[in-house]
């Protein structure tokens, strides 16, 4: 657990060391707007060194309304958005980091991405539903699309002399079940969200160590669970009548007890940007102060990739990983993946 104290501490020495651009996919609500709050809050309160923030999402109101707030709070820093209807396909995915991409370059050797969170997210109610790219809705937003920014957008993040940051707000930790004979779970009878939730959770951990092993001292890549913090999307249409009505009920009494503040999550997503997580290395394994780097997938400090609850702890359950060839299982994962991205590109409709 990284206590709350720590957090802002190194908050400060983040965005005193260097100016930063920062990605948000999914920014418009939740975690990702509380993010973007709490990073451009520590610019002003700690005289930083300066801010870029791109924040893609579907709702143009309330990026105005977000990117208002945060030129109150830190004027000096530039804000763009771009606005996507629908981030679980691909296509979508590849034109709006062409479209970052074309913003950055006019500032030409500073042109990269510090910290890149990936938060888009749709209904866990939705039986499986094909896009027209032929991958299921729900592990698109949760998924696919997430590592396709990461590849995509890879040359800026490569750029950083952060190192890069990547964060998958997501279900860190909660692996149960995971089908390798059926990466894309289009057998119904192995369809549901708690079962894709926990299958897509493998894909990260896996995706994600082929990326830090490919890419050392460069890339540093965390999937987090970031507990229940209350936002726009727990009022919205997407979810069924009998939740919301449920949620307005509990969360007045209960709401204290099982969810977490909104300006905390933002800070402690804001750390994850901190020297705490570290990219894997490409030289021999350092020593480090205990408790100022955490410990990752490996089981090792500093190793490039993070499965993370709440308060920046470790929750990674490397039995549930003994029960296969991790190796051969990376790359199964990696390879299927990346097939994926090659046959939507083409323009065909993904069926592997």
């Amino acid at each position: 657990m990284v206590e709350l104290k720590d957090v802002y501490e190194e908050n400060v020495t983040l965005v005193q060391s260097r100016p930063l651009v920062a990605a948000f996919f999914g920014g418009t609500s939740g975690i990702g707007h509380q993010t973007l709050r709490a990073l451009a809050g520590a610019e002003a309160e700690h005289n930083g060194k300066g801010l870029r923030a791109y924040i893609v999402g579907r709702n143009a109101i309330a990026a105005d309304e977000i990117l208002a707030e945060c030129r109150s709070l830190y004027p000096q820093g530039q804000y763009t958005f771009f606005k996507i209807d629908d981030l679980s396909l691909i296509r979508n995915v590849d034109r709006v980091c062409a479209e970052i991409f074309e913003a950055e370059r006019k500032h030409g050797q500073n042109a990269r991405i510090d910290y890149l969170m990936l938060s888009q997210g749709g209904s866990i109610f939705l039986p499986r539903t094909e896009t027209k790219e032929g991958i299921d809705m729900t592990m698109s937003l949760m998924y696919y699309s997430r590592m396709r920014a990461i590849i995509q957008l890879l040359p800026l993040l490569l750029k950083s002399t952060l190192p890069s940051k990547v964060v998958s707000v997501y279900a860190a930790g909660m692996e149960a079940k995971f089908y390798p004979e059926d990466l894309s779970l289009r057998d119904l009878k192995l369809y549901s969200y708690g079962q894709a939730r926990s299958h897509m959770v493998y894909m990260h951990t896996l995706f994600m160590e082929m990326l830090a092993e490919k890419y050392p001292d460069k890339l540093s890549l965390i999937h987090i669970f970031p507990g229940l913090v209350i936002g726009p999307t727990f009022y919205s249409s997407e979810f069924p009548l009998w939740f919301r009505i449920m949620f307005r009920v509990i969360n007045p009494i209960f709401g204290r007890f099982l969810t977490v503040p909104r300006q905390e999550s933002g800070a402690r997503m804001v750390n994850l940007a901190s020297s705490r997580y570290l990219p894997r290395s490409s030289n021999s394994p350092k020593s480090y102060q205990e408790g100022s780097v955490e410990v990752d997938t490996k089981g090792k400090p500093g190793s490039g990739v993070y499965s993370l609850g709440w308060k920046g702890e470790n929750n990674f359950k490397p039995e549930l990983y003994e029960e296969f060839d991790k190796d051969e299982m990376r790359k199964k994962v990696w390879d299927h993946t990346v097939k994926a991205f090659e046959v939507i590109e083409a323009g065909n409709m993904f069926t592997g």
